[in-house]
This record gives structure tokens, C-alpha cells and sequence, in this order.
């Protein structure tokens, strides 16, 4: 984004519910500027993320003032992530294929516990083969992945005879807003149950902090009771629920 007084307009709306709109902070940073398209008026934020296809359509804002943004998205598949609100104010123009109620979880820096990383190792680009190894054709494995954010952030993993049997990294990590987003964790189906995924999990959240990220949050199903306990041991709590989900978005105006 090239204009600075509009860049910080959209800030201080989404610092008004920083760790709901802490991926849009994080996709104000120059290097994301050309896979941004931004909508805004006074109160309200509307962002299309052209980093993944379909794009992500994301908004933060009360209905009455999202209602004209929402009428200048194109008409698209997208991916979504949406409140309540939001996601019920599109049901004439959405056409979904897949929908998930999720929980935004947010880090409590006071309770996270310090874990032994015996047996965890740092990944990076020169993994990627490895870890798209791993995440293979499963149906549950990570759905927004991409080679960049190897580059971007730390990732841990846990092998076995050589190969990566669990891993977690992160999503975004934005020293510049100050925000990271733990995600891609996945262990192989016939290792689960062992506690790697919360092995791996905490030495991600570790090296977040000690970069000194103040707001750390992640995204887990409301029914992925596993994952919420993974993480609740972490000290994650759960902030709000939305709809994560992929659709097409019809050109017709909300009346």
C-alpha cells in the first residue's frame, strides 16, 4: 500500500480488535501490498488476499458499515473467514462448498509453560520436499500452506528414520505489526496421540517470543477437541467463533 494515510486508517480500525483482524495487520505490510485488495470507509474493513487461490475474503466491522463494501467484492470464488454477522449478511450472494465453525484462540503469555524440545529441530525452505512429503493427500492436512511462509517464520518438526513424522510453523509473522499466527501443525495419522503436535506447537510458540511478537493466535475446528486441548495446555484461550469456509460470491447487490 503506497498511501501512508491510508494504510493508517485501515490500521486503527483493525487495532480495534487486534487479535481477530491479526492477519490483515500482518497483510499491511509492504512485502504483502501487491496480493492486497483493501475496501474501507470510516469504520469498516473489507480485504481480498490474492496470496492463495481462491483468494481469502476477510472483513472486520459492523454490518451496517460493511453492507457497501460487501457490494464492490467481485464476483469470485473465494475462501473466507467471516463472523457471524458478516456471514449471515452475504447468505444472498454466497454459494458455499465448504464451511467450518472455527475458534480464533489467542496466546496468554503468562500461561504458557516451558516444555523440554528434546528430539524437535528447526525446519526451513530446504525441507519443503519433506514436508509436503508429509502433509501428502490427507484429507485433515493443512489447507493454507505455502512454501514462502517457510522463509517467513519459524516451523519445528519431529522425525522418524529420517523422515518428518510431525511438524508445526506458522501462518504469518509480522515483526512490523507485531502479530504471528501459529498453523500448518499436522502428525502423521499412525503418530497421533503421542503429544508430538504439542511438542512441536510450543517450540514454534517459544521462538515466536523470544522475536518478541506480542500477539500470537491460531485457528482450531470447534469440534477438533484434541487440538483444543493441545493448545489450551499451551495457554491459548479462545477469543471469538467464526465461519471459515470456500464459495462463490454472486454479483448480486445486498438489498
Amino acid at each position: 500500500m503506497r498511501d501512508p494515510e491510508l494504510r493508517q486508517h485501515i490500521r486503527r480500525i483493525l487495532e480495534s480488535e487486534r487479535i481477530w483482524c491479526a492477519y490483515a495487520l500482518a497483510d499491511l505490510d509492504p512485502a504483502e501490498a501487491e496480493r492486497c485488495t483493501w475496501l474501507t470507509n470510516e469504520e469498516s474493513v473489507v480485504l481480498i488476499y490474492k496470496g492463495f487461490d481462491p483468494a481469502v475474503l476477510f472483513a472486520h466491522g459492523e454490518p451496517d458499515t460493511l453492507h457497501h463494501l460487501f457490494n464492490q467484492v467481485p464476483s469470485d470464488h473465494y475462501l473466507y473467514t467471516l463472523k457471524e454477522p458478516s456471514r449471515k449478511m452475504l447468505d444472498p450472494r454466497l454459494e458455499p462448498t465448504f464451511e467450518a465453525r472455527m475458534w480464533r484462540m489467542n496466546l496468554d503469555q503468562s500461561r504458557f509453560p516451558s516444555r523440554s524440545t528434546a528430539g524437535v529441530e528447526r525446519l526451513g525452505p530446504d525441507d519443503l520436499a519433506a514436508i509436503q512429503h508429509l502433509y501428502g493427500n490427507y484429507p485433515d492436512r493443512p489447507d493454507a500452506f505455502h512454501e514462502r511462509q517457510l522463509a517467513m517464520g519459524p516451523f519445528f518438526g519431529i522425525r522418524e528414520n529420517g523422515e518428518i513424522i510431525s511438524i508445526a510453523g506458522v501462518h504469518i509473522v509480522s515483526p512490523w505489526a507485531s502479530v504471528a499466527a501459529i498453523g500448518n501443525v499436522f502428525t502423521r495419522p499412525d503418530r497421533r496421540g503421542q503429544g508430538l503436535a504439542t511438542k512441536t506447537s510450543a517450540a514454534v510458540v517459544q521462538a515466536v517470543l523470544e522475536d518478541g511478537i506480542d500477539t500470537i493466535v491460531l485457528n482450531v475446528a470447534m469440534d477438533n477437541e484434541p487440538a483444543l486441548r493441545c493448545y489450551e495446555n499451551l495457554g491459548f484461550t479462545a477469543f471469538c467463533n467464526y465461519y471459515e469456509g470456500s464459495g462463490y460470491f454472486n454479483l448480486a447487490e445486498l438489498s
